[in-house]
């Protein structure tokens, strides 16, 4: 099997399972329950939450635990404007769709800013023609979860900071540990689990010391009273082990994978797709359209030589593409190719997967 939809769910790292599987098994106390064994799975909670600050570069008691990156995008956006009663919100046209469905369901209270890339990334200068005195939040994704593309977002916040009084939030799902994720000149950041070899259902949200949030999930009042319901220790655990592995080795990992990607780039143009990820991209990800193809065609074929990529997005891989239409490629969105590496990725398995493209290619109709 060669995996290659890693942007979509990374596999669990051997020492998350085996963390997650001895919580699960040893550990499986309530960390809410007031008896010593609930507190030792409270103890495994605040050792994720220090560990999910340390690689964000956060204090801890500015990290509230979610469900996942859905659940920390609408807390931040949710939370923070409960308290407002008008204004302008900003984000990219191109988000994540837990950030363009909250922005959305709020047009009818706020007025609503999508800002256009420029060369495949939100730039300083677009941001700020859109800011006005009267602008509240602004939220812009760090790394693009189809096409790569790595926003600036510390320039971003900045600017933010120098014309108004709003908060910026960034979705750091697709940059946390890939990026070097230092997060705390933004006001919130969010994070997910199952993107970093650990658990799914497990995602965290930075929240700046002095960021005023509303709760969006009332129950027990878990983590602040902001996002409550029992806590998934056993993720928790899974979590802690994979950010330990992975945080030293950003760097390295960063660079090995983007050798990847350069291969992956030279075989697809060979076979004629063009490449649609921006020159500053994640190494990660690489997104290439492949004109009058249909890319669910060869999604389908190469899956049955166990070769798994996507056309895009797995959260709305059934919608039109909003990354494409804020590109202006339209025209490309049915025939795009989207793959994304992981540590385990080789050299040898690009080769494999060009020579099923090239085979796809030759056999597959071409659109009329």
């Amino acid at each position: 099997m060669i995996y290659l939809d890693s942007a979509a769910t990374t596999k669990v790292l051997p020492c998350a399972a085996k963390a997650a599987y001895e919580a699960m098994t040893e550990t499986y106390s309530n960390p809410s329950s007031l008896h010593s064994f609930g507190y030792e799975a409270e103890k495994i909670k605040e050792e994720a939450r220090k560990a999910v600050a340390a690689a964000a570069g956060v204090l801890p008691e500015e990290i509230i635990f979610t469900s996942g990156g859905t659940g920390a995008d609408n807390l931040a956006i949710f939370g923070y404007l409960q308290s407002k009663k008008s204004g302008r919100i900003i984000t990219s046209a191109f988000e994540h769709p837990a950030v363009l469905e909250c922005f959305r369901a709020l047009a009818t209270k706020f007025e609503v800013v999508y800002l256009k890339p420029e060369n495949g990334i939100i730039t300083p200068d677009v941001l700020k023609k859109a800011l006005t005195p009267d602008t509240v939040l602004v939220s812009i994704m760090h790394v693009n979860n189809e096409t790569g593309a790595i926003n600036p977002i510390k320039e971003l916040s900045k600017l933010t900071k120098d014309y108004t009084d709003a908060v910026f939030h960034t979705d750091a799902v697709q940059g946390f540990l890939k990026e070097k994720g230092i997060y705390s000149f933004c006001d919130m950041a969010s994070f997910s689990a199952h993107k970093t070899g650990a658990p799914k259902g497990l995602g965290a949200l930075y929240v700046k010391k002095g960021v005023r949030l509303k709760p969006v999930i009332f129950g027990g009042g878990q983590e602040k009273g902001l996002f409550c319901g029992t806590e998934n220790v056993p993720a928790m655990a899974g979590w802690t082990a994979a950010i330990n592995e992975l945080l030293p080795t950003v760097n390295a990992r960063n660079e090995r994978m983007a050798m990847i990607k350069q291969r992956a780039v030279e075989k697809i143009t060979e076979l004629g797709g063009e490449i649609i990820s921006p020159e500053i991209s994640s190494p990660h990800i690489l997104t290439a359209a492949f004109p009058g193809y249909v890319s669910e065609n060869i999604v389908h074929f190469l899956e049955k030589k166990e070769i798994y990529v996507s056309t895009g997005s797995a959260c709305s891989s059934k919608k039109a593409s909003a990354t494409f239409t804020a590109l202006g490629l339209e025209k490309y969105s049915q025939s795009a190719l989207r793959l994304s590496f992981c540590d385990d990725t080789t050299e040898e398995d690009i080769d494999l997967f060009a020579e099923a493209l090239k085979e796809a290619l030759g056999s597959l109709l071409k659109k009329k």
